[in-house]
């Protein structure tokens, strides 16, 4: 019974990690100009970003690779 308890407590341990990343990099960024968006965007994902929609002030930016 012990045995059943642990091997559940190490499953729920190893989903809430894997079920708490996330594989995409999204963000938003308020910028009043182009140069402030780019680089708020070079900050976060470096030279790979693509800017998905941009609308007034405000940016929904997808970083292209893992930045650690």
């Amino acid at each position: 019974m012990m045995k059943k308890k642990w091997i559940l407590l190490i499953l729920a341990t190893i989903w809430l990690n894997c079920a708490c990343e996330t594989s995409n990099s999204y963000f938003y960024v308020k910028a009043m100009k182009p140069e402030e968006l780019k680089i708020n965007a070079f900050e976060r994902c470096g030279n790979k970003y693509k800017i998905i929609a941009y609308e007034d002030d405000t940016a929904i930016i997808k970083c292209l690779e893992k930045n650690d």
